[in-house]
This record gives C-alpha cells, structure tokens and sequence, in this order.
C-alpha cells in the first residue's frame, strides 16, 4: 500500500480543497461545500469533513495540523448542526425529508470523523472540543434513525448499522443503547436479501452493492459475527464476474438509478482492500490492487476513502501480493435471470424478461441486441425464458394476437374508463412465437432466430452500436450518428471503434418498418442496424471480433 498512500492522500487534499473553496467566507452562510445543486444541505458537508480531517491528520500531508483547516472543519460542524432538524433528522433535500436512511447515511461518516479525532486528536481541547460537537450530532441523528422509516432495501442496512455503532458508541448511556439495539434487531429479524449468488435485491452493481457492503462490514465491525463479513465477501465475488473487458462494471440489470452507467470499480477498491486483510485466497487482494493501480495510472482522482483507510492500521499496511480481475467467468445467475460470460476475445450477457436482452462488449466497444415485434400493445420480443448450455443459451417467448369482444352483460355506464375491462372475453386469433439461440464462436456470437405462428409480422432485429464509430463494406462508407440507423438488406458490416473492429452480418431487409407507435423504445444515444423480415422467418445472424 506504501505507493498508493500518497495517491489515496493526494485525492483527499483535492477534496478537501474543494471544501475550503466552497466555504462562504459569512459564517452564518449555509454553503460550507454543502450544496447538491442548488440545495443546500448537510450530507455533503459532513462527507467532505472527514476528509479533511484525515489529512489534518496525516503527517505528510500538506494540511497537516493547519489551523485554517481545523477552523474551517470547525465553523462546518456548526453548518451541520444547523440543518439538523429538531428531530435529529437531515434532509436529502432533493426528495427525503426527515430520512432516517440519509440520516444513516450521514451518520457513516461521523462516527468516521469522530474516529480519526479520537485515534489521532492530541491538540487539546481543541480535538476535545470538536469530539464533544460530533457527539452531540451523532446521538440526536441517532434518535432520527431509531424512529424513522426507510424507502429501498439498502436503507434498511445503512439504518442497522448506523444503530449498532451507535449502541456501542453511546453504551454507557444504557436506556438508549438498549433501544438503539432493539430496533436494530428488528431490522436484522427481516433477514439479509441476498441469495446464495451474493446478488442483493436491488442488483446495483454500480452503487447500491457497495452502500451494503459497507452496511455488512459495519454490522460485522459491531457485534463480531462472522456472517455479516461473509455477505459482504460474497458479493464482492459475484462483482468479480459483473467486470467487462475495459475493466467497466456492467450495470444494465441494475433496478436503480445506476442502469447502463459505465463506472470503474473504484468505489469497492477499500471494500476489496478491508476483505484482502480479514483474510482470503489472493482474490480480493488481487482485485483491490488492480483498483487502485489502474486508478493512479489512468490519472483519475483516487477513491475517497482516506479516511477509512485511516482508521484501520491493518489497511494502512497492507502490501499487495497480487494484482488483475477474473480472466474468463461463465456464470448463469439463476434468480435475476442474468448469464455473465467472459472470453478471451469479448464478454456477454444475456438478460432474461429485458427487452434489451443480449449484450456483447470487446474492448470498451459496447452493443447490444433487441427485436422489434409491434403486435398489439406489444412493441418488443422480451425472453420469459431462457435455457442456458455449455455454449450460450436459448431464448424464447409466444405471445397471442388479440381483440377485446363485446360485453355479453350490461355494464352501468357508458364512459370507457369507468367499465371493467377485465371482465371482457378476448378473441385470440394467432399466437407469434420467437426463439432465438445465442452460440459461442471463439471471434464471437452466433444468433439463430426463428419467429412463426403469427403470419406477416414486420419483425426486427435491431443491433444497436455506439454513436461515432464508422460503419461500412464494400459498397459504402460512414459515420454512425445518435439517434440515426439503417437497414442492412445484404451481407456483412465492418463496425470500428478506434482501433477495434467488429464484424456483423449477414443482413436482411424485406420492409422497411423501423416502429413508430406510442411507447416504442427509441435508441437516441447510439446507432441501430436494423435487418428486417416479415414471419415466418428464420435466419442466422453473427456479432464477431475481427
């Protein structure tokens, strides 16, 4: 770790210049680095106030035991004492109001604040003073957090774990730590939901993932049992085999607001770092190197958790073994319907009951597969099954052709909206049926689609690919813009990306529909391919590197 130290302090001075720039000169002011937007509030303060205190702290650190820093940390407590609400509750201004969770969340890093004052606070009653600011905030937010409520599944463990330090922190005030424990219990009682994969309910492999595993870490920091490190550490496997090929973390199963966000692992680098030191095969430790390295020597602005870092001796010490993420991964993740593979030449995934349902990546070169089928208000295939192999898998959905029939029985009104539709019998005259087999090839994919039953459906293939790339053959040459497409009737197209080429064909264009009714997914950032028959149809369609 003694090479990374540096770089990891480095990005806490950057942040905590950041903190001293924002601070309104106006004591009184509500803007000590604490706006999200054009809303002031008190999280953002309070995360920036660790921070700084760890490299107040830290003996080479350019801010080490600078008094302009420590009154500026003080004058912020101030802030945030002031946004606290007579409840002990804080706002996430933007929508949560008197949140337990945010105040949780909060919480996270005070005590983190409160702990680097006590492990290295020898400036007198300065330190003791700020200790005795910290203390008072923590116990009313603490109050908040017991009483209060919760929205996601991830709240519930930010609340734990918030109640359980603070059990422990306040535990000779007996009455309230009893009571802090209890509600903890409660929450605990639910169970954690995370199946035997190491999946979390809300599949956010780009934040939510992370704000557990740090909940787990803390619950198993405070009662000693074993078993919450082991939710933490199982996750953290399964997030070895959500890593693409540009060392990207793949989110487009995620249910939260992380959904196709492309992000580096940064975030669990201290998570992978904390496992790496309870103990562990060389994975973790592995993959928390590659983290940080790749971070430093991208240029990026390293992870901010100095201050965690700070706290724990062990991490401080650490000295990597090893360093790189899962060569190759097969794994079929039966309960979120999820197939994660990764080759030599590429990675895919496939997503059962997503309309966006195959993705293929080589390199940072993303594409990904749908099908238009406009029946009804049907506007695309969605798997509702998938059969997984030792060489991909088999997709396939039927779906009925419909018309409501008239009601047999008067209704009581003639206003539309008021009658039960329900209760109308339907006529069902065709059933379409799609299957499509995807296949490995050793360059890439191999799609066979078959669709029938339902005569003269204007059916889709649709290969959506980044906006910028070029597109070509022998006959043309061009730009792929957002928002643009085209039909490829005949033969391959050569897609590159930099110095990536892909390789994609052969095409089919019998009509000319590309959708045009109300609900239609339109792909605005990227380009689409589209080849298009009517059924029955059956064709083979291949996604290679080159």
């Amino acid at each position: 770790m003694k090479r990374y130290i540096k770089h990891l302090m480095k990005g806490a001075e950057i942040r905590t210049d950041h903190f001293l720039r924002s601070q309104d000169k106006n004591p009184e002011s509500l803007q000590y680095g604490g706006m999200h937007g054009d809303v002031a509030e008190a999280k953002t303060t309070i995360y920036h106030m660790a921070t700084a205190l760890s490299v107040y702290f830290k003996e080479d650190s350019r801010f080490y035991r600078n008094e302009a820093l420590f009154d500026a940390i003080n004058l912020a407590c101030g802030f945030v004492r002031r946004m606290q609400r007579e409840n002990g509750s804080f706002d996430y201004p933007t929508c949560n109001f008197q949140s337990a969770a945010d105040t949780s969340f909060c919480f996270k890093r005070l005590i983190l604040g409160y702990r680097l004052l006590e492990k290295y606070g020898t400036d007198g009653d300065r330190t003791e003073v700020l200790k005795r600011k910290y203390l008072v905030i923590m116990h009313d937010a603490l109050k908040a957090i017991r009483d209060g409520g919760f929205h996601t599944p991830n709240h519930r463990w930010g609340i734990t774990a918030a109640l359980m330090q603070g059990a422990n922190l306040f535990a000779e005030d007996e009455a309230f730590a009893d009571s802090l424990k209890k509600r903890a219990a409660q929450y605990l009682a639910e169970g954690v939901d995370e199946d035997e994969d190491g999946e979390y309910a809300e599949r956010s492999t780009g934040n939510y993932n992370a704000v557990v595993n740090n909940a787990m870490f803390a619950i198993g920091q405070e009662t000693g049992e074993e078993l919450y490190y082991d939710y933490a550490r199982k996750n953290l496997n399964m997030m070895l085999l959500y890593i693409d090929p540009d060392d990207t973390i793949f989110t487009q199963n995620s249910s939260r607001q992380d959904k196709g966000r492309a992000e580096y692992a940064d975030k669990y680098f201290y998570q992978y770092l904390y496992a790496a030191c309870l103990g562990d095969d060389g994975v973790f430790d592995s993959a928390a190197h590659k983290i940080v390295k790749d971070n430093m020597e991208r240029g990026d602005i390293a992870p901010d958790c100095f201050p965690v870092i700070m706290t724990h001796d062990e991490m401080m010490k650490h000295e990597f073994t090893g360093y790189g993420f899962a060569e190759s991964y097969r794994k079929y993740f039966r309960h979120s319907g999820v197939l994660r593979v990764k080759k030599e030449e590429y990675t895919y995934t496939v997503l059962n009951g997503k309309s966006s349902f195959l993705f293929f990546k080589t390199g940072s070169t993303a594409v990904c597969v749908k099908i238009g089928e406009s029946c009804c208000e049907k506007r695309n295939f969605v798997p509702k099954t998938m059969e997984v192999n030792e060489q991909g898998c088999v997709l396939s959905e039927a779906f009925d052709s419909w018309y409501y029939l008239h009601f047999n029985e008067p209704q009581n009104t003639s206003d539309w909206w008021e009658m039960d539709q329900t209760k109308r019998k339907k006529l069902l005259p065709e059933r379409l049926n799609t299957r499509l087999e995807i296949r490995e090839l050793p360059e890439g994919l191999e799609l066979h689609l078959k669709a029938d039953g339902l005569k003269g459906l204007p059916l889709r293939l649709e290969i959506c690919i980044p906006a910028g790339t070029t597109v070509e053959n022998e006959h043309f040459y061009m730009k792929a813009e957002a928002g643009s497409g085209m039909i490829l009737r005949d033969g391959c197209l050569q897609v590159k990306d930099g110095d990536r080429e892909l390789v994609m064909g052969p095409g089919f264009g019998s009509h000319e529909f590309k959708g045009h009714y109300s609900g239609e997914e339109v792909n605005d950032s990227g380009f689409t391919v589209y080849c298009n028959e009517y059924t029955p149809l059956e064709k083979v369609f291949k996604i290679c590197v080159k």
